[in-house]
């Protein structure tokens, strides 16, 4: 038997091309939106889902959003799904670091929670740090090492599931702190994956 729940958080969904990428050694298809439409079903939220092939793409739909803030000020939780290195994205044989990610989505990340479901994009803590700071983000979080990509949607989907479950003002806390209760329940698959929240 299914339960609706009502909540006050949204998604925008940002995922970039999977199979067709640069990545040669790497190559699988992983489409988040069926996830996503499980939890807007669930949970009553709104949901913008966009592909992203290039970095122009990227751009685009962030400058989109930016110049258009009346109608995507409710939408708090911004899902980026992609390949990843060290301390940025990887997407169509290019690398993005974090700190030109911050310089594209201006102001657009302030006061949101920004979770990179990506291989070592948050390797570096002190980047990540940086990376909160000038972007003004509630929350960043992500993986530190190169992870399963099946492995890491059901982190993902644990994670959102629990921010969408909670009160209209996110607890990061819990999300940063490896003795609160999320972490105990989810300890095994958090550790595993080297899940990390500042």
């Amino acid at each position: 038997m299914s339960m609706k729940y009502s909540t006050s958080h949204n998604i925008i969904c940002l995922e970039a091309e999977w199979e067709y990428t640069e990545h040669t050694d790497n190559k699988f298809s992983l489409n988040t939106q069926p996830m996503l439409n499980w939890l807007k079903e669930s949970y009553e939220c709104d949901i913008i889902y966009r592909r992203i092939r290039t970095k122009a793409d990227l751009k685009h739909y962030l400058d989109y959003f930016n110049n258009n803030p009346e109608e995507f000020y409710k939408y708090d939780l911004i899902y980026i799904a992609c390949h990843g290195e060290k301390k940025a994205l990887w997407i169509e044989g290019k690398d993005i670091s974090l700190s030109s990610l911050a310089n594209m989505a201006r102001g657009f990340f302030a006061d949101k929670v920004i979770h990179f479901s990506s291989c070592q994009t948050l390797s570096n803590k002190l980047t990540a740090k940086e990376f909160k700071k000038n972007t003004g983000a509630k929350l960043v979080s992500g993986y530190k090492i190169p992870v399963n990509p099946q492995t890491s949607s059901i982190c993902d989907i644990a994670y959102l599931n629990d921010i969408l479950s909670s009160d209209d003002e996110i607890d990061i806390t819990k999300y940063c702190d490896e003795d609160s209760d999320f972490w105990t329940r989810y300890s095994s698959l958090l550790t595993e994956l080297r899940f990390t929240a500042i």
